[in-house]
């Protein structure tokens, strides 16, 4: 299984992916480690493959005269022409780009994702944003998903960084986000656009369930490898 992790710079889409394979790994399965992010400067896992043996941004910026945007832009597209290899493991645990915007949005995106062998996503949102930005950042989610193709496993991350009081508000938006609908005061022309979406949002979240974990302790991996697995199922049920 192809399990291409996603989301925004420092919602720890990297430490997921180690630790997550770590887990895969003392569950018996075999897994592999594949990072698709040029701009990197540390992995806590071992590649066994790695674009940076190819080209970095760094080495981009340099030879090309680019800045950091620029060379990221000029890196996916080097990424979507060069070819991903095929690695056999139960799990092949993809890690991508911190600017998930230039990687999901970018006509690059969709071509270097495609060369993977029907894969699914994690899209990671992290925990510390709160309550509140939960409809904006399930939003993004679902762009991305859109954009790239791929089913996508909603999960929230860092709960370790929550106390008692927080992890209980999280769980309950995110079972019953009509809760959430009405404590959010928008107003002026934001009322006019932002509450229609979250009423339509509050028709689609409680048909999925959201993992809850923690990257750095494991928290919630059970539960996220069940959902790898019902989202491959035929009834594609993740209720």
């Amino acid at each position: 299984m192809n399990v291409v992790v996603l989301g925004c710079a420092g919602c720890g889409k990297s430490l997921l992916t180690g630790t997550l394979g770590k887990y895969l790994a003392g569950e018996g399965y075999s897994v592999k480690f594949l990072n698709l992010d040029p701009g990197c400067l540390f992995l806590p896992y071992k590649c066994d493959f790695d674009i940076r043996e190819k080209f970095t941004v760094e080495s981009i910026m340099r030879n090309e005269g680019l800045g950091p945007n620029g060379a990221m832009l000029r890196a996916m597209e080097m990424l979507s022409e060069t070819r991903i290899p095929l690695l056999n493991g139960d799990f092949v645990l993809v890690d991508t780009p911190g600017q998930l915007e230039i990687f999901a949005f970018h006509a690059s995106g969709p071509k270097i994702v495609g060369q993977l062998a029907d894969p699914v996503g994690i899209f990671i949102i992290d925990a510390t944003v709160g309550v509140n930005d939960l409809p904006a950042a399930y939003l993004y989610s679902l762009a991305t998903s859109y954009r790239l193709g791929i089913n996508t496993i909603i999960t929230v991350n860092k709960v370790d960084l929550l106390d008692k009081r927080e992890l209980r508000s999280f769980k309950k938006y995110l079972q019953n986000p009509k809760i959430l609908a009405r404590t959010i005061k928008a107003r002026g022309v934001l009322a006019d656009i932002y509450m229609p979406i979250l009423r339509a949002l509050c028709k689609v979240i409680p048909i999925q369930r959201f993992p809850i974990v923690s990257a750095k302790t494991g928290e919630g991996f059970d539960e996220l490898l069940t959902m790898l697995y019902e989202v491959k199922c035929a009834c594609g049920d993740l209720t």
